[in-house]
């Protein structure tokens, strides 16, 4: 037993006594727990010392291994029994005489765990195993949105945060990038400040490690209720006649103590942010096709009501107001569908084919193929000359020759908007008369003539045969 005891001893010796006589054996890691994002990159810095008077052969990485005997490592120096899991992510960043620095790329949650560096020498005894090792942690990032309202949502004019960061890890050194509905954002930082936040702010928010897309977040959902921020109009559908002027009533809202810093109307911009405008508080991008047409009739504190002169056909479409403050903004939408129409007179008889005549029935409109002027008065024009009627519709029943001429309308003290001319040519009665008498006595003098012609030359013809007659006796 005491042979056995004492062979134990040696053996304890040879393997152990250098590192228990003096300092030339080591392993020191930096940083000892780590901590890593699943797909980043992780640097496990390590420093390794063994006596001068040896040289190093072997150098090797085990993963939850303290003496390497699964023989399934990390990294090694031939390069031989590579797990398959590191394989292509490992790479040994030391060298063979103090720097044992370990890089794993594109981090796993299996990758979590102990990390031991382990290296040998020439010498049997010259080996050596840096426990306990370096602790690796691996965690996710996450969006945390701050305040959470139990039971309510986030609604405008509410401050929110939105920090980029994990259960365990600490970042605080880190950059990171940003996405909203997956479009990179500018910022940075580890936090989004929204104060006040609003509703165009609604998205889904993720967030990642700057330069490494492998490491982004879950997005996390901002929903904002708006309400605080309004735009209502007064109608939503519009007609206007060319050349007419035409009011766009609106009226808009928002919290104090917020100032309006700009505000503006666009036609047929969903987001109101298009350009050119149809009109700009700050005189910016006006469209030619406005200046001079457009204007507010509104002030900076509740009333946005539009006026547009001069109506063109080009002008129809959607009309939406938008108005930024110090805080938020809002685009007030759907809008004001606006359409443009030209006055016209149809006109309806009781005869359907054929000539009008005295005693037929004939109703003259002023109308417009998409407006509605059931509430308008309107001018009646006669060859160009004013008439007393002020009613939508002219009724002839019955019809006279005396109400042949040119008609036109226009909406009453709006000459300049008048409608296309409708010609009534009415045949009367009287008149087809005369025209019969007229032919009738036409045709009793032309007969006449003809019979005195016939007469007259059969009365030339018996005297000139009695002449002859006489002529012989003689």
């Amino acid at each position: 037993m005491g042979l056995q005891y004492a062979l134990n001893f040696w053996i304890l010796a040879v393997v152990f006594l250098p590192g228990a006589l003096g300092s030339e054996w080591g392993v020191e890691y930096s940083g000892n727990p780590l901590c890593a994002i699943r797909g980043s990159t992780v640097v496990i810095p390590c420093s390794y010392k063994y006596p001068t008077s040896l040289r190093l052969e072997t150098v090797m990485w085990c993963f939850d291994d303290q003496m390497c005997v699964k023989k399934q490592y990390v990294s090694h120096s031939s390069n031989t029994g590579i797990s398959a899991e590191y394989r292509d992510r490992a790479e040994y960043l030391g060298n063979k005489e103090k720097n044992c620095t370990l890089q794993i790329k594109n981090i796993t949650k299996k990758d979590a765990g102990l990390y031991i560096f382990r290296y040998m020498t020439n010498e049997t005894a010259g080996k050596w195993s840096g426990v306990p090792g370096m602790t690796l942690k691996v965690d996710e990032l996450k969006v945390a949105m701050t305040p959470q309202k139990e039971g309510k949502g986030v609604s405008e004019g509410d401050s929110v945060n939105l920090t980029c960061g994990t259960d365990s890890c600490s970042l605080s050194q880190s950059e990171f990038t940003w996405f909203k509905d997956n479009q990179q954002l500018p910022e940075t930082q580890s936090t989004l400040h929204f104060s006040p936040v609003c509703k165009y702010h609604s998205a889904n928010y993720s967030c990642g490690i700057k330069g490494n897309r492998q490491t982004v977040s879950e997005a996390v959902n901002l929903s904002v209720e708006d309400g605080a921020w309004t735009v209502r109009y007064t109608e939503r559908n519009l007609c206007a006649l060319r050349g007419s002027t035409v009011f766009i009533q609106c009226e808009y809202e928002y919290p104090e103590p917020y100032k309006v810093k700009s505000s503006m109307w666009s036609r047929n911009d969903v987001d109101c942010t298009g350009k050119p405008y149809v009109y700009h508080s700050n005189n910016a991008d006006i469209s030619a096709e406005y200046t001079g047409r457009a204007e507010l009739l509104g002030n900076n504190v509740r009333n946005c009501t539009l006026q547009i002169k001069n109506i063109r056909k080009t002008d129809a479409g959607e009309y939406r107001f938008r108005f930024v403050t110090n805080g938020c903004e809002k685009c007030g939408g759907p809008g004001v569908t606006l359409q443009v129409a030209d006055l016209k007179v149809v006109m309806t008889s009781s005869r359907v084919n054929g000539i009008m005549r005295d005693g037929d029935s004939v109703k003259l409109t002023c109308d417009t193929d998409s407006c509605s002027l059931s509430q308008s008065e309107f001018t009646w024009f006669k060859d160009n000359q004013t008439l007393p009627e002020t009613q939508s519709t002219l009724h002839f029943s019955p019809i006279s020759y005396h109400h042949t001429g040119k008609y036109s309308c226009a909406i009453n003290g709006r000459k300049e908007i008048v409608s296309n001319e409708v010609n009534i040519n009415v045949e009367s009665h009287f008149n087809t008369i005369i025209l019969i008498t007229a032919v009738g006595i036409l045709l009793f003098v032309l007969i006449g003539a003809v019979v005195i012609i016939i007469f007259m030359k059969r009365r030339n013809s018996v005297n000139v045969d009695k002449t002859e007659e006489g002529t012989k006796k003689v």
